[in-house]
């Protein structure tokens, strides 16, 4: 789904995703409140990050590997752009949510926000000069959510996620009422993006004890100086959280083992380590 991120397009959004559950309800046995036995339980408790069990941009798993071998990686633009759009994500959501919270109506809210937008995205590192995208994203964030007072999605979730073999800080880059977990990407869509949401939806059963069914895979790209919004609403249903609990034993295994997974046959340019396997 293309166009402006608002409260009303994402929920409606969901709309079609309630008859999947209904057909296609959620075992017990990979809620996250069953982490204290299989398949849920790990083999080893390694405090891996969902995006390490997650994402598969090397298929051999070589970039993990390096990382958890201490190799630091050089970060490329596509890295550098999906980490400034976290930053304007996060800040446009607390910003929002403070004016509000201060009790200005939307429109006041708004104009006070834009005002200092070029001062505030500088103060998170992005020159607005060279990319004036960033800018309209931020500016087409506070004001959709400005002009609905939605200030009900909390960016930078953290959970807890030892129980499942996971790291004890994980970062859910959104959540948002009702239980939908939000993760914002750069670039294009990729399926194993929807592997992280099982990741965070079980970690937050685990720690909630309350079904998380439903996530909203965000994704913005750039295009002629503006930014492009567009969204997938997933259904967390019983098999990709299988397959996420398959991906992390399956590398818990790998890191246990000490092997060096070999290097890819086609290593994708903008993964951090793509000088160590040359």
């Amino acid at each position: 789904m293309v166009g402006v991120v608002s409260r009303t397009a994402l929920f409606r959004s969901l709309r079609r995703l309630h008859r999947l559950r209904l057909q296609d309800p959620v075992e017990e046995e990979v809620r996250g409140w069953s982490w204290d036995r299989p398949p849920l339980r790990p083999r080893a408790y390694l405090g891996l990050w969902v995006s390490e069990v997650a994402y598969r941009y090397c298929p051999t798993r070589r970039d993990v590997y390096l990382r958890r071998m201490g190799v630091r990686g050089e970060p490329g633009e596509a890295m550098v752009n999906g980490s400034q759009v976290h930053a304007v994500f996060a800040a446009a959501c607390e910003d929002v949510r403070r004016e509000l919270l201060l009790g200005r109506p939307g429109w006041e809210a708004y104009e006070a926000i834009a005002v200092r937008a070029v001062e505030r995205l500088a103060g998170l590192g992005v020159n607005v000069e060279s990319k004036p995208w960033l800018l309209d994203l931020y500016k087409r964030l506070i004001l959709t959510w400005c002009a609905e007072e939605w200030a009900g999605l909390f960016v930078e979730y953290r959970v807890d996620g030892w129980c499942l073999g996971l790291s004890r800080n994980l970062r859910a880059d959104g959540l948002a009422e009702g239980g939908v977990v939000v993760e914002v990407k750069y670039g294009r869509p990729h399926r194993f993006h929807r592997l992280a949401l099982a990741g965070y939806a079980m970690a937050l059963e685990a720690e909630m004890e309350v079904p998380f069914d439903y996530g909203v895979l965000i994704y913005v790209s750039e295009s002629g100086g503006r930014a492009r919004l567009s969204w997938e609403p997933v259904y967390i249903s019983t098999s990709l959280r299988r397959e996420f609990v398959e991906a992390r034993d399956e590398l818990i295994d790998m890191l246990l083992s000490g092997r060096e997974p070999p290097r890819a046959s086609s290593c994708p340019s903008s993964c951090p380590y793509r000088g160590e396997c040359a």
